[in-house]
């Protein structure tokens, strides 16, 4: 009994420390913006996103971090805006699209940028009414914009064999795209909060390796992550849409910050450049080449 007591005491402490950023290796808002350079290339990209997940709250901080992403396009319109899950806090209302997604983005839709949302947990109960208010093809599709294959899955659905058979199919056809990026909630990898999703580790990550997958998306942990190229694939966890909770490094972590953001995909023929954006600008970039 009291072998019992003191392991839930220091599972409770631990989580309690992780929320409050304590743990060693803990990470917070990062202490300064860095400078981020782009290409030799300054010719307008072919295509731009904006990407960002889990914004469901419709609060101060998610109205701000939507308005960065408005007040980017302000210059250069993005072709399209991808949001990672839990598009509505706290169970996927979907009556709440309008309030956590349709207003605050509307200037970038209005714009003509395509809306490319995933699904997120939160988002389950009424997955069926979002994907019609969000005007998205299925609850996993595959839309090609300019050079760029973008694929949507629904990670709440990893074991779906409908699912698995249509994502194997799509990805052994798309030799002919320049660039192939993949959206989903859950994270492969991630050194947040709730750490890496072992079933997409198990059933997808192999397609994604298998098929040249340049670039993996996800939200979920409420942060930023960036990891070191993993088999030849870059994934990056972007959930800091509206609440933040403390991440720490992983031994694939490039970089890794606890703070509300979006990233700024700009995309020409022979590289993508992708950039993170705080409210205090810019904070972490990275250059994936057309031969990586």
């Amino acid at each position: 009994m009291i072998i019992a007591v003191i392991a839930l005491t220091a599972v409770v402490v631990w989580q309690w420390e992780f929320l409050w950023g304590q743990l060693p290796g803990a990470v917070g808002a990062p202490e300064e913006t860095i400078v981020v350079t782009s290409g030799a290339d300054q010719s307008d990209p072919e295509v731009r996103f904006a990407v960002l997940g889990d914004v469901g709250t419709g609060e101060p901080d998610a109205l701000a971090t939507a308005n960065l992403v408005v007040e980017s396009s302000s210059a250069d319109n993005f072709d399209g805006l991808v949001l990672l899950g839990d598009n509505v806090y706290p169970d996927g209302e979907a009556s709440r699209l309008e309030a956590t997604v349709l207003e605050p983005f509307g200037p970038v839709l209005d714009d003509g940028a395509a809306l490319l949302a995933v699904l997120g947990n939160h988002d389950v109960t009424y997955a069926d009414a979002q994907v019609e208010i969000l005007g998205l093809p299925g609850r996993w599709y595959s839309v090609e914009i300019e050079s760029v294959l973008f694929i949507g899955l629904d990670s709440n659905l990893v074991a779906d064999t409908e699912q698995m058979t249509w994502l194997e199919t799509t990805l052994a056809d798309s030799d002919q795209a320049q660039w192939v990026i993949v959206a989903m909630h859950h994270p492969a990898y991630s050194a947040g909060w709730h750490g890496a999703t072992a079933n997409v580790q198990e059933s997808w990550v192999p397609l994604f390796e298998e098929y040249d997958v340049d670039l993996v998306l996800a939200g979920h942990d409420h942060d930023y992550q960036r990891m070191f190229p993993i088999n030849g694939v870059h994934y990056i966890v972007s959930g800091g849409g509206s609440q933040l909770r403390p991440t720490r490094f992983a031994d694939y972590t490039f970089y890794a910050a606890s703070v509300l953001h979006f990233v700024d995909i700009e995309v020409w023929d022979d590289r993508m450049e992708l950039t993170a954006i705080s409210k205090d600008g810019p904070f972490d970039q990275v250059i994936i080449k057309g031969d990586e």
